[in-house]
């Protein structure tokens, strides 16, 4: 969830939001508060928590990962990342990571083998298409997908990591995607991420 709250800056105690904060001064933060925080530029960044629609997508996609990944592998909602570069501090709406880190405060890059955006109305889209894609990219995290549910039908792009580093990312895709995370093959119903409740066999 990628919404900046309101226009007036936010005070968490230690940093206000849009000011310089530190890693140091960013880690001694509550993570339990109302608002979502993270680094972006090396500027605190203060969001509203993930509401109705999203909330259900990140779920079920977990719950359809987890299902299809071995057990050397765990999908997770709003798992804090450690990155390099100038926004050290994401949480991506989920990661499918090794389960060796699922005990961790954070999960490294190198620990991660999907990221995933889920963009909702009245996010900043460009933020989860470009600019998080972008340092995703930069640590090294090989896949990354980005979910619009502002579109009907709900779309989903696939950013892939190439040998020298860069993304390239598909057409936006609707229905039911087959693809790969970490070598596992994996199905998605697209549509079933917000649509009524189906009983899996």
């Amino acid at each position: 969830m990628t919404q900046p709250i309101g226009a007036c800056p936010v005070s968490t105690g230690l940093a206000r939001e849009g000011l310089p904060i530190s890693i140091e001064e960013f880690d001694g933060l509550a993570a339990d508060g109302p608002h979502r925080l993270e680094i972006e530029d090396g500027r605190l960044l203060v969001m509203n928590r993930p509401a109705g629609p999203h909330i259900k997508a990140a779920q079920r996609l977990v719950s359809y990962l987890n299902d299809q990944l071995p057990d050397e592998l765990e999908a997770m909602v709003e798992f804090q990342a450690e990155l390099a570069g100038p926004s050290p501090r994401r949480i991506p709406d989920l990661v499918v990571c090794t389960a060796d880190a699922a005990d961790q405060l954070r999960v490294r890059a190198d620990q991660i083998v999907l990221a995933v955006e889920v963009v909702s109305p009245g996010e900043s889209a460009a933020r989860d298409y470009i600019k998080k894609p972008a340092e995703y990219a930069a640590n090294g995290i090989p896949l990354t997908w980005v979910i619009d549910i502002q579109e009907s039908p709900l779309s989903l792009t696939v950013y892939t990591i190439d040998d020298t580093g860069q993304y390239h990312f598909s057409l936006p895709i609707t229905g039911t995607f087959t693809g790969t995370v970490g070598g596992h093959e994996v199905t998605v119903d697209l549509d079933a991420l917000t649509g009524p409740r189906r009983k899996r066999n």
